[in-house]
């Protein structure tokens, strides 16, 4: 999907007009028309301004792939999901061993983890866990 394609759906979703959404950004109507149809894009502070309006990443906006654990809108399929289940779905992707390593990953955990590891990784979890 477009950037254009990404600020209409969400613009829509937040019940928001052109019209509306070019005054909170102090723009023209004619700015959104244009992000709307791929004509333009927007300057990244705009960009900024947008995403924070629409409730959505900047990265998500421009289509970049930003983690398979961040929230998505809902109605996005794939890992990225969010509403309800975005973790389910996040289950139904993954197996737990490569969830605990894009987890290490996530904390500078180079290359493939061994089962050794993987063991260990859990059960530092489940200690983890239990103490609550």
């Amino acid at each position: 999907m477009s950037l254009g394609k990404r600020i209409r759906e969400y613009r829509i979703k937040r019940g928001l007009t052109q019209m509306q959404l070019a005054a909170r950004l102090q723009m023209t109507e004619a700015n959104i028309s244009s992000y709307e149809r791929d004509k333009s894009a927007p300057p990244s502070d705009k960009l900024n301004q947008l995403s924070d309006i629409l409730g959505v990443s900047s990265d998500y906006l421009l289509g970049r792939p930003t983690g398979r654990f961040e929230a998505a809108p809902a109605g996005e399929a794939g890992p990225r999901a969010a509403s309800e289940g975005g973790l389910r779905t996040l289950e139904n992707d993954f197996s737990d061993d490569e969830i605990l390593t894009l987890a290490a990953h996530r904390i500078g955990h180079e290359g493939p983890l061994s089962s050794q590891e993987l063991e260990q990784i859990k059960l530092a979890m489940r200690i983890a866990l239990s103490k609550k």
